[in-house]
């Protein structure tokens, strides 16, 4: 069992924990309401024995007024002993309701406090990390329209302004071919997109891996490797394989779109003349692949959000991506009980995927 399994686990016992000690706290409250209106009752019957006041009455044949009073009496104090307490257990109720209306309006930085209770303390944290989340997922998922649009745009009107060109009477032969290899990787950029969308759409619905298969993982990766040999031979960029023959059981399709996006990603922020070195190193139990490469250095607050949806590094390496590559490489790593993680110093970065064989 995984690490982070056992936290879950531990999180979900407690959680029980805690709503079995609410339940008792509850039946408590109720039983403790019960005998206080019975102790109330009982006083003043106590009340009007010693004074005699109900024998009095009884004598004058008043005695069925001094009974009307007294269950009324019980009645009333009965429901204000009961109203005090149910403001006591409806107000956290209350306090959820209101919260949750405000986040049904877009209200996201909607705060709520039920109290130092374990339960009511453990809802107030979900239900605050909840309005937390849902605000973080709003603001990504606006970026990413932004920058999505702007990737859409960007080889669309290179294509189009090319074409123009190309369409005039007098273009010359000479740039023909240029040109037609830039709409050629523009229209490649646009199907790279496209593609990782559609991808993604699908893995985030799926929660199971099926067609798995024990196949070569060192010949699949040198195939991924060649299938990116245009863009590396652009920026110069050497591979060091540092790996023997290595096989997996795992989905075929799935693991090279892991290494794809991997790769593309080494690529995009790795300087011009370095070098991309990838290792598999295999255990008993598992099998390690690494990817290091030469670039600027990630930040530490960068580094627990890379693999979250349409997030992309700030400032200069905006335009270099999409958002999408790395967290379809920790969903499909995810799926397949495996663990990434990710090292960046002194303009090296590093990324571990463990598998299970």
């Amino acid at each position: 069992m995984k690490l982070n399994e056992k936290f879950k686990l531990k999180g979900k016992f407690k959680f029980k924990k805690n709503e079995r000690a609410f339940r008792k706290s509850f039946i408590f409250m109720v039983a403790l309401i019960l005998v206080l209106e019975f102790g109330i009752i009982a006083l003043l019957a106590y009340i009007f024995d010693v004074t005699e006041l109900l024998t009095i009455y009884l004598n004058e044949d008043l005695g069925w007024f001094v009974i009307l009073i007294w269950v009324v009496s019980s009645l009333i104090i009965g429901l204000l002993v009961s109203f005090f307490f149910s403001r006591i257990i409806m107000n956290p109720i209350s306090k959820i309701i209101h919260g949750m209306a405000d986040l049904s309006d877009g209200n996201y930085d909607t705060k709520v406090f039920l109290g130092r209770k374990n339960l009511l303390r453990e809802l107030s944290e979900c239900y605050n990390k909840l309005a937390k989340e849902l605000k973080k997922n709003e603001e990504l998922s606006a970026n990413f329209i932004n920058n999505f649009s702007h990737e859409l745009k960007t080889p669309l009107v290179s294509i189009s302004g090319l074409i123009s060109l190309m369409k005039q009477p007098n273009f010359p032969e000479s740039k023909r071919k240029e040109y037609l290899d830039i709409i050629e990787e523009e229209a490649n950029r646009l199907a790279s997109i496209t593609t990782n969308i559609l991808n993604l759409s699908k893995l985030e619905i799926q929660s199971i891996v099926t067609d798995k298969e024990k196949y070569n993982l060192s010949e699949q990766i040198r195939n991924c490797v060649l299938l990116l040999q245009k863009e590396w031979e652009k920026k110069n960029i050497d591979f060091i394989l540092n790996f023997n023959e290595h096989m997996l059981v795992a989905n075929v399709d799935l693991m090279k779109q892991v290494w794809v996006n991997l790769l593309e990603n080494a690529i995009k922020f790795s300087y011009d003349k370095t070098e991309i070195t990838i290792s598999i190193e295999e255990s008993v139990h598992s099998v390690v692949v690494t990817v290091e490469n030469n670039g600027d250095t990630i930040k530490e607050e960068d580094k627990g959000k890379i693999f979250e949806k349409f997030y992309q590094v700030s400032k200069g390496h905006k335009s270099k991506g999409n958002g999408i590559g790395l967290s379809i490489v920790h969903k499909i790593v995810n799926l397949h009980d495996g663990i990434i993680n990710v090292c960046s110093e002194e303009n090296v970065t590093k990324f571990v995927i463990e598998l299970p064989k």
